[in-house]
């Protein structure tokens, strides 16, 4: 089954969302599972954090936010 929605960006974001379920998640950790370049993970990343779906453990490593439970 596609799980592409038509919608690029949203489609990347869920990517990065569903890579954090697993946990506390480095970049570059993020980058491996998603498969998706470097600089639009970080900057996907940084976005989801604005908006409190992503957030930011102790370590730098992101975790879902508040919003994305």
């Amino acid at each position: 089954m596609d799980n592409s929605s038509g919608v690029g960006v949203i489609d990347k974001a869920a990517q990065v969302l569903d890579a954090l379920e697993a946990g506390p998640t480095t970049l570059a950790q993020l980058v491996a599972a998603t498969g998706l370049a470097r600089p639009t993970v970080h900057r996907l990343a940084l976005a989801l954090v604005h908006h409190r779906l992503v957030s930011r453990d102790i370590q730098g490593r992101f975790v879902l936010g508040q919003q994305a439970r």
